[in-house]
């Protein structure tokens, strides 16, 4: 019975974690995205002596096809050095789409990289990037899709949104001549047709990227020389601050396209109580600004570089995309959450990490909610013809997601 009561608390701590958004609570359960990453612990690379990159492929698939998603696997060639030979190596792209009810147009893609260098971190790069997109994908799904007849969604899917986990993302792999990574084989050969090959069919593209490397320390944060010019707003925050490492960089580009989309995530990240823990600083990339190799190799070999350059002909066709990123090794990790390699997911999640994680899901779950659906209305405003204004349209919905998501895990744990 003492275990069943752990369990039961856990259960509760699930709850206290949610956000409350259009009378929704998306409940981020931080187990689960555990789970996740405990199968993304090894170095997923083609050299690596173990196949640790198919298991977690794997891995992926599964997850996504219990979710609901429909399932593609995008297979491309490319080039890797493997002992100083440029070696053709196999990738896989693993897509999860999922479909709305409105056929035209603005399609939004959420996207992680889930191999690894031979260097980096497997969880830092990139498996918390991977966890925080499937558990998004969970919980959308979750709220889209009615349990039964009785237990219908608080949320209508109104647009198409795809899950993408990208596989060898050969730029950070440190070697000069190597082939396009997956991300760049996704966007030309999967995904523009899917588009018809028109950028009004993108509502846009946020990719994770590096997402869990804070540090409240004085100067634990790097900003390469030149760093002022290009992001004055972003380098005079910083630089009052500390020079802490304190923030989850967004760095966006500066168009009429991008600004809807990064709106919509700020407003979101910034209702949950805790964003003051670990703050947003927006990294707005400007046309003509000056940008030299070193502030430009800050953001120039994750995947929404090749959504900002993409050029399908003649013409360039710069698209909407957003990077969620720690800023990798230009942070100082800092000692309270070490965690060598091998490292489990639970020592891996130490409280710090664990609070970034559910701040970045939630808001994320919420801008897909906001940008991609619609929300229902209630049995009680059906009931009455209209639209509830008296502040009991919440009701409904929240009741939903108890049910769904709480009263079955207590009613399981209690039996």
């Amino acid at each position: 019975m003492a275990h069943q009561t752990s369990n039961v608390a856990q259960t509760l701590t699930i709850w206290s974690t949610g956000l409350v958004l259009l009378g929704v609570c998306m409940c981020q359960d931080i187990y689960q995205l555990e789970n996740h990453l405990e199968r993304l612990t090894q170095i997923r690379n083609p050299v690596a002596p173990n196949d640790a990159r198919g298991t977690a492929r794997s891995y992926i698939r599964g997850r996504m096809q219990q979710y609901g998603l429909k399932l593609h696997l995008h297979t491309f060639n490319t080039t890797v050095n493997i002992n100083g030979n440029p070696t053709t190596v196999l990738g896989e792209n693993v897509v999860g789409v999922a479909k709305g009810n409105d056929d035209r147009g603005g399609v939004l893609v959420v996207g992680a990289d889930y191999d690894t260098s031979m260097e980096h971190h497997p969880l830092e790069d990139n498996g918390a990037g991977v966890g925080v997109m499937l558990e998004t994908a969970r919980n959308y799904m979750a709220a889209t899709n009615p349990v039964s007849l009785d237990q219908p969604a608080p949320f209508a899917a109104l647009k198409t949104v795809i899950f993408v986990a990208f596989d060898l993302n050969t730029r950070e792999y440190g070697e000069a001549e190597v082939g396009q990574p997956g991300s760049f084989h996704f966007l030309h050969q999967w995904l523009w047709p899917f588009l018809d090959q028109s950028p009004e069919n993108l509502t846009g593209v946020i990719i994770l990227d590096s997402i869990t490397r804070f540090n409240q320390e004085p100067k634990s944060q790097f900003l390469p020389s030149g760093f002022e010019k290009t992001f004055p707003k972003a380098f005079e925050h910083i630089n009052e601050g500390g020079m802490k490492g304190n923030f989850l960089a967004a760095y966006i580009r500066d168009s009429p396209s991008s600004q809807n989309l990064s709106q919509t995530f700020t407003t979101s990240y910034l209702m949950d109580r805790k964003a003051r823990l670990v703050r947003l600083e927006e990294l707005k990339v400007s046309d003509g600004a000056t940008v030299n190799d070193r502030v430009l190799q800050t953001f120039n070999h994750q995947a929404q570089f090749h959504f900002w350059t993409f050029q399908p002909s003649t013409q360039p066709t710069p698209l909407p995309a957003i990077l969620l990123t720690d800023t990798g090794i230009y942070r100082q990790p800092g000692t309270n959450g070490s965690c060598a390699v091998p490292c489990s997911a639970s020592q891996f999640l130490s409280r710090p990490r664990r609070t970034a994680l559910t701040i970045i899901t939630t808001a994320l779950t919420n801008t897909l909610l906001n940008l991609q659906s619609q929300r229902l209305p209630t049995s009680s405003s059906s009931s009455s013809g209209g639209e509830n204004t008296d502040g009991n349209a919440a009701a409904s919905p929240l009741f939903f997601m108890v049910a769904t998501f709480l009263l079955p895990q207590l009613v399981h744990l209690l039996h």
